[in-house]
């Protein structure tokens, strides 16, 4: 990671001047990393389908990825800007992997068997700041509720 603020990042982050300082300094963290470090542009490697999928179904093609400091490598190898996962995955290389790249605490998942428009809730922020993550992801799930479909006969 660069040391010094590229201009287009300070671009970015002029535009949340109502933004905490932690906040911003996080972003700074996300948008200076990797290979597009420093450019305004990022990459983040989202892995969550083990949860939301099942383990089996998401990695049995590549039985590497079974393993969740296979995906902090990858993100490091790649030279991407952050990764983000839950709780779990992000808990198991946390110690390892600490400072070797932004992390993005995955909050909450649904899964492939929900029969209803409930979901997991995961993680709190307070799991983020003790894994020093640089942001937390909550996925919202639009068009969840009930189907609405027009009826027989009606233009």
């Amino acid at each position: 990671m660069t040391s010094t603020i590229t201009p287009q990042v300070k671009t970015i982050l002029d535009n949340y001047e109502a933004t905490s300082s932690a906040m911003k300094a996080n972003l700074a963290r996300i948008l200076m990393q990797g290979k597009l470090g420093g450019t305004g542009k990022l990459v983040i490697l989202p892995v969550d389908q083990g949860f939301e999928h099942g383990p089996a179904r998401s990695f049995s093609v590549n039985p590497a990825a079974y393993d969740p400091h296979y995906h902090y490598q990858l993100a490091i190898d790649a030279g991407l800007s952050a990764y983000a996962a839950p709780l779990g995955m992000l808990e198991a290389g946390a110690d390892t992997f600490a400072g070797q790249i932004p992390t993005i605490l995955k909050c909450n998942s649904s899964n492939s068997w929900a029969t209803t428009i409930d979901q997991a809730v995961t993680a709190t922020v307070s799991d983020a700041v003790r894994l020093g993550s640089a942001a937390i992801g909550f996925t919202i799930y639009p068009g969840g509720g009930p189907v609405l479909r027009p009826r027989r006969g009606n233009p």
